[in-house]
């Protein structure tokens, strides 16, 4: 009885810790990460990549390293900006996770995210993609060690989006 009530509140601890992750993960990573991308902030983006960053364009069959990532950032997310603004397009960006598993120093998660775009003739254009991480806590920040993503053949659909744990 004794091992059963100690195994039981080690789960409960673990389980907990676990949440208490995601929710710090979440601050450190998704919402800034999030923001960043709306905001097109590229310092703010690629602040939440680890510096041995490993970003795997699983569509475009490339591997980048974090200065290969950042340069790309820099040289591309300014004229994205400004035609967005030129061309008074609205732009959002979400993610949705259909796992998350983590320790004290390490998490793995998985999920789905979405583009949408309205141009100013209210024409909507909506891309789904699935995103792999790994993250590692770097001096007590969380970052994303390895970064992965692929439309998957354009096979995400709006349900498979819905259906998945939004963020907290």
């Amino acid at each position: 009885m004794k091992n059963l009530v100690l195994s039981l509140a080690i789960l409960i601890s673990l389980l907990g810790y676990g949440q208490g992750s995601e929710k710090e993960i979440n601050e450190h990573v998704w919402k800034p990460f999030t923001k960043a991308i709306m905001n097109h902030d590229v310092t703010m983006f690629i602040s939440v990549h680890s510096k041995d960053l490993v970003r795997a364009e699983r569509d475009g069959k490339r591997v980048l390293n974090y200065e290969e990532y950042k340069t790309e950032m820099e040289q591309g997310w300014p004229k994205w900006k400004e035609s967005n603004k030129k061309n008074n397009i609205q732009y959002t960006f979400d993610l949705r996770f259909l796992e998350r598993i983590s320790n004290e120093t390490q998490a793995f998660e998985v999920g789905y995210f979405k583009n949408e775009s309205v141009n100013a003739s209210g024409e909507k254009r909506i891309g789904y993609g699935q995103f792999q991480v790994a993250l590692r806590k770097e001096n007590g920040i969380w970052k994303i060690l390895v970064d992965s993503d692929s439309n998957n053949g354009r096979t995400i659909t709006e349900e498979m989006f819905n259906a998945a744990k939004a963020m907290e």
